[in-house]
């Protein structure tokens, strides 16, 4: 299962990027970007269903990939788990222990996307500022 989503807000970052050389923008959003997919997959953990843990176990945060269009970070869930990842993710009629659920990656993303964008320029800013 491959999600690609697009913020919007990427212009309040443009200003602090005039602060830096390029190597020092690209460090700032990787490392920002890096720690605001954590945050997402942290609250998904605590969602995803569980019965032996596989599936639990195999989220991680890929390290963020850089190109001519800017800084892509991915979360991933899958590894040992790649067969049935997609399908528990998917399948709003499976019944789950409580708290956990479908859905398990989409809804904390989507609960925390309008805060992703301000959280990252707070961090690329304090990226800079401790780098300055």
């Amino acid at each position: 299962m491959d999600v690609s989503v697009e913020l919007e807000g990427a212009d309040r970052l443009a200003a602090l990027f005039q602060k830096v050389e390029r190597v020092g923008k690209e460090n700032a959003l990787k490392e920002a970007m890096f720690a605001e997919a954590t945050t997402v997959l942290n609250e998904s953990k605590k969602i995803v269903p569980v019965d032996l843990g596989t599936l639990k176990r195999s989220g991680e945060v890929e390290p963020p990939k850089v190109d001519s269009s800017g800084v892509e970070v991915s979360i991933t869930y899958g590894g040992a788990a790649s067969e049935y990842a997609a399908i528990v993710h998917e399948d709003m009629t499976a019944r789950h222990k409580n708290g956990q659920s479908a859905k398990y990656l989409e809804k904390p993303f989507m609960a925390h996307r309008n805060k992703f964008v301000r959280n990252v320029t707070e961090r690329v800013a304090h990226y800079l500022r401790r780098s300055a």
